[in-house]
């Protein structure tokens, strides 16, 4: 049985050699995918158009509104002593927040009594407008704790942030990209690799052969697994290096994890390819039943919490809402299976579950 299964998967490593478009899909596309989303993709806002006015004209004015330009995400656009003139900067998009400054407000810091910091905000773009305003009573929180930001409450003091201090979105983000990339391009690779037999007609030399359904599909699918295995490694080796994205827990447990997450999407992808007849149906399927449930169900971009009930249950059957939680547990908190192991648990069920009916299919076509 070992002895025929490697003879599968050194003929289909064979092939690999002639048909460089799916190394290319497995390999260098994910690579390309994280360099090119890592960069392009992000909640940071930057070089947010800041118009300051400053009712108060003291030195502790001065200080705060020295405090938000030295953070790094606010460009000075203006300072003015009139409010009324917010209306022409903001109507014309020229500022995209106001720091009003109160009459009274040094004298108030001085005394050691509360005051308050006014935030006027283009709420045109709602998620840049919350993110300005995190970011404004972080920077207020930092100055003193005497200070609120009107309309957030009382005053807090600085924040701790564990994992992410600088809240950076990449830290977020890019590990998501890395389970979203590589479950695509496994689903698809599998998928076409078992359909192109049928195109070719070698399909049925195989059915001519002693070989068994189980052996096939292991054969068939072990090169693909080494392969999106190593662009893993390299799409995390990337991350790492070019987007801080740290790797604090054990790289045994992240690579198990990720071998189980592997083992699912080509699973999936050999279902497709008993049911699909071309390639161009297979790749369709593919990518939709990949792309679509990853991105929106999984926890990638939006909470799950968040959902509707119906679609919190749907997402049960999606594995990168598994591997996300582990993948993050050990990437960013260094967490130990004993955090993450209900994680491992729906890898294995969906990865069993898949390669049953893969392989009951199979049995069926040869």
């Amino acid at each position: 049985m070992i002895r025929r299964t490697l003879a599968v998967a050194v003929k289909e490593l064979l092939q690999l050699r002639r048909d460089w478009r799916v190394v290319f899909t497995l390999v260098l596309m994910p690579v390309a995918l994280v360099l090119i989303y890592g960069y392009a993709l992000s909640f940071d806002v930057e070089h947010i158009r800041l118009v300051i006015v400053d009712q108060d004209g003291s030195r502790a004015a001065r200080e705060v509104a020295r405090a938000f330009l030295s953070s790094g995400h606010f460009d000075h656009i203006g300072t003015t002593r009139d409010v009324r003139e917010l209306d022409r900067w903001l109507d014309t998009g020229h500022a995209q927040v106001a720091l009003v400054v109160p009459s009274g407000y040094g004298a108030d810091l001085a005394a050691h009594r509360f005051t308050t910091l006014q935030l006027v905000l283009d709420g045109s773009d709602s998620q840049t407008a919350n993110t300005v305003l995190a970011y404004a009573q972080q920077i207020v929180a930092s100055v003193t704790p005497l200070v609120r930001v009107s309309g957030t409450g009382p005053a807090l003091a600085a924040p701790l942030v564990w994992y992410n201090p600088d809240l950076a979105s990449a830290r977020f983000l890019v590990p998501g990209l890395v389970a979203f990339i590589l479950m695509i391009t496994a689903v698809i690779a599998t998928a076409l690799a078992v359909v192109r037999e049928k195109e070719r007609g070698t399909l049925e030399s195989l059915r001519a052969t002693p070989l068994m359904a189980l052996e096939l599909l292991i054969g068939k699918t072990l090169p693909y697994l080494v392969i999106a295995s190593a662009a893993a490694a390299a799409s995390l080796t990337l991350a790492w290096a070019l987007f801080d994205v740290p790797i604090r827990g054990s790289l045994g447990w992240l690579a198990v994890v990720t071998v189980l997450y592997l083992l699912g999407g080509l699973g999936w992808g050999v279902l497709i390819s008993t049911l699909a007849e071309t390639q161009q149906v297979a790749f369709q399927v593919s990518l939709l039943s990949s792309m679509l449930p990853t991105m929106l169900l999984s926890g990638f971009i939006f909470p799950i919490s968040s959902m509707p009930e119906a679609l919190q249950w749907i997402s049960h059957i999606v594995p990168a809402r598994y591997f996300l939680v582990a993948l993050r547990a050990i990437v960013l908190k260094g967490a130990g299976p004993e955090m993450w192991w209900q994680q491992v648990v729906g890898l294995v069920v969906y990865a069993t579950v898949v390669g049953s009916l893969a392989t009951a299919r199979t049995v069926r076509s040869l």
